[in-house]
């Protein structure tokens, strides 16, 4: 199944290892909304999630976003509770071992190796090529993972060709926006912002280690 998934997003506008995280992390996000009604406390996720110290940063306010205010202040009770505990430890931080970055990063590895393998095909190939490709970050970590002689040129032959793709697009994006012209964008140029920031930094709020 997630060799289809993978191969459907090589046309979905997006870095296929990105979409699959992101689809990733709201799955996480909202199983952990689904454990911290106050009936879960006693649960082995919530001891986890307290052993870890929480979420990061970013996860905290994405999780806050999909839950309830009273999931999110039965976690935040505990994490208070131990943050007093554990004030004078300055090597105990809030975030400092997110579960869902550790779930992610798991992950994130697995997708990247499922990718190589499809790129072993030459139909699955053509597929790619024709698609934004992998975002810059993911592009490094799976040449990095790859010891097929074959792919690593194809990669970066087709990443430049890709970042060019995405490169006039924007250009046109802005050589139209004015009217009458503006009416005349097409929807890769509208997108052309959008995409050239994934593809150079990757999806919002990802860390790349």
């Amino acid at each position: 199944m997630e060799k289809e998934k993978i191969i459907e997003l090589f046309s979905s506008g997006r870095c296929p290892i990105c979409a699959l995280l992101r689809q990733d992390e709201f799955d996480y996000l909202c199983h952990w909304v689904g454990v911290s009604d106050e009936k879960y406390k006693n649960s082995e996720e919530r001891k986890r999630l307290l052993e870890l110290s929480g979420f990061c940063n970013y996860h905290f306010w994405e999780y806050e976003q999909v839950g309830t205010k009273y999931g999110s202040a039965e976690i935040c009770i505990r994490l208070i509770e131990k943050t007093i505990n554990n004030l004078q430890d300055q090597k105990s931080r809030i975030g400092a071992n997110c579960p869902v970055c550790n779930d992610l990063k798991v992950n994130e590895s697995e997708h990247i190796k499922e990718l190589a393998y499809l790129l072993s095909s030459s139909r699955n190939r053509t597929k790619y090529a024709e698609g934004v490709g992998l975002c810059i970050p993911h592009l490094i970590k799976t040449l990095a993972y790859t010891n097929n002689d074959s792919l690593t040129p194809f990669l970066l032959e087709t990443a430049k060709k890709q970042l060019e793709r995405v490169k006039m697009n924007a250009v046109e994006l802005i050589r139209k926006k004015d009217a009458p012209l503006r009416w005349e964008q097409t929807d890769d140029e509208k997108n052309s912002y959008f995409r050239a920031i994934e593809k150079l930094a990757g999806r919002r709020g990802t860390k790349y280690e």
